[in-house]
């Protein structure tokens, strides 16, 4: 006869099987992924009616779904311009995202303005290792990490930055910690919280990120830049990396989770332009739609010739609409040279010869709100300018520079700060001691995108405000010629690809 101690101590090892077998059984969840969708007139991108869609079939489904969304979206666009991004995060409201990571692109319009739209979205929007000095912590209104609970999983999200986004955007109050430290302490963190799975959100290609997962510090991880490929970089991964490198592409990832792993099963791929709209998101599109018709659709002027603004074109060699820009800076300002970096330039489109020019136009062309400055430099200090514009134009960088009243040949191929090979300045060869007069923009002439060297020496440089917005300087000159003409000049010239 069994003893009612032995009895005891049955049920008590029955138990704890039955509840190591309760706790170790896999859980399936959902994750749909998006980002970089800061136009919604793309016809590819700007399609959030059609994810929306996408969401309520999935949402109606039995695992939980988690829907984060990458970023990349607040601006530049033409409505942000306007409106400072907060368009973007009614609609999302509308579609409900469990969370938002940050890009750099949500820095467009500053900290502040940030944390504005932060306080207007009905979900949480992270950065991990961003800190405002001001305050020494998150910036306000953001989080350092979440933990999103559904159906019993409980999903811990982390994003990270890169800090090259203080000198691009001119962050003076914000400071980028590094990311791989903070990565281990945030999950480590959410895992004493009781994460069950770990995601990790990021648009930098940092190669430590599968070491991360193959160390189960982090479960998953997303990577968020549709112009990865445009910029010719190469990205470690493995297989619990989930890539949204094209725009207007939409991930749904099937994860397995269990106490100790998370497996990714399946990942499907869906383009937004196949998709039905869902009708009460496409009405509050088109509203917003309405407001900038009403606003951007004057005609100012006609393409003259056939003007191309792609990322290449414009991050890469000299470009007609570039030259014209520069041209209305340096008459506006009647300075000896202008310059303006590339990535200012936004557009990312083909206008065909006698096409009409809109407010639009331009407006989605320079949707940054750079006003035009003169300062006084010396030649040396434009020289260093020059190999900071020229250092990263295989990766195709914002800070390529376009120009007016000077030319430079450089070769790709020489060493980052050693590629300029020539410079002439009114058919004068460059003389580093003299001084020159430069139009620029406010964020250039403050040292952005990497031009540390015009905000120096500034007792010699006697900066001058206009304070004209270059978008509205351009529309003027494009009314006063009625339209954009003109032809590649060989103001830029890469050695290395002479033949």
């Amino acid at each position: 006869m069994v003893s009612n101690t032995r009895l005891l101590k049955m049920a008590l090892v029955l138990i704890a099987l039955v509840c190591f077998a309760v706790e170790s059984k896999a859980k399936q969840i959902t994750l749909v992924l998006a980002a970089d969708m800061p136009n919604i007139t793309d016809p590819e991108s700007g399609r959030y009616a059609e994810l929306k869609s996408l969401l309520d079939r999935y949402r109606e489904q039995q695992p939980p779904v988690f829907f984060v969304f990458g970023g990349g979206s607040i601006g530049p666009s033409a409505m942000s311009s306007f409106d400072r991004g907060s368009h973007i995060i009614d609609i999302l409201n509308t579609l409900e995202p469990d969370v938002m990571g940050v890009t750099k692109r949500e820095f467009s319009y500053f900290e502040d303005e940030l944390s504005l739209r932060a306080y207007e979205a009905a979900f949480p929007i992270v950065a991990s290792n961003v800190l405002d000095k001001r305050f020494d912590d998150t910036p306000d209104g953001l989080f350092k990490s979440v933990i999103i609970e559904k159906q019993g999983v409980k999903l811990g999200v982390i994003s990270l930055l890169n800090e090259r986004i203080i000198e691009e955007y001119l962050l003076h109050n914000i400071t980028v910690m590094n990311p791989r430290e903070i990565s281990e302490q945030v999950a480590e963190d959410l895992r004493t919280k009781g994460a069950d799975t770990i995601l990790l959100h990021y648009s930098f290609p940092f190669p430590f990120v599968p070491e991360l997962i193959d160390s189960n510090i982090i479960d998953i991880a997303v990577m968020s830049d549709t112009r990865l490929r445009e910029k010719y970089q190469t990205l470690s991964t493995n297989d619990q990396t989930l890539l949204l490198d094209k725009s207007g592409d939409i991930l749904v990832a099937t994860l397995e989770v269990t106490n100790r792993e998370t497996r990714l099963n399946n990942v499907d791929r869906y383009s937004l332009k196949t998709l039905n709209a869902a009708p009460a998101v496409q009405l509050q599109v088109n509203s917003y739609q309405m407001r900038l018709d009403r606003l951007l659709d004057e005609r100012i002027g006609i393409w003259k010739t056939n003007v191309f603004t792609t990322t290449s074109d414009v991050r890469s060699k000299e470009n007609l609409f570039a030259n014209f820009v520069t041209d209305s800076m340096r008459t506006y300002a009647q300075t000896d040279i202008s310059l303006l970096n590339g990535g200012s330039i936004r557009g990312n489109t083909t206008y065909l010869n006698q096409q009409n020019i809109t407010r639009r136009d331009i407006t989605t062309e320079l949707p940054f709100r750079s006003s035009l400055v003169s300062i006084n430099l010396t030649g040396k200090q434009l020289l260093d300018g020059l190999e900071n514009g020229l250092s990263q134009v295989e990766f195709l960088k914002g800070g390529f520079p376009h120009f007016s009243g000077m030319t430079v040949e450089f070769s790709a191929d020489k060493p980052a700060g050693n590629r300029v090979l020539q410079v002439s300045i009114a058919g004068k060869p460059l003389n580093e001691n003299a001084m020159y007069s430069l139009a620029t923009t406010d964020y250039l002439a403050s040292g952005g995108d990497g031009y540390l060297s015009f905000s120096q020496d500034t007792q010699l440089r006697e900066i001058t405000d206009f304070d004209v917005l270059i978008s509205d300087l351009v529309i003027q000159q494009i009314r006063i010629q009625d339209g954009v003409s003109g032809e590649i000049e060989g103001r830029i010239t890469n050695a290395s690809e002479v033949q």
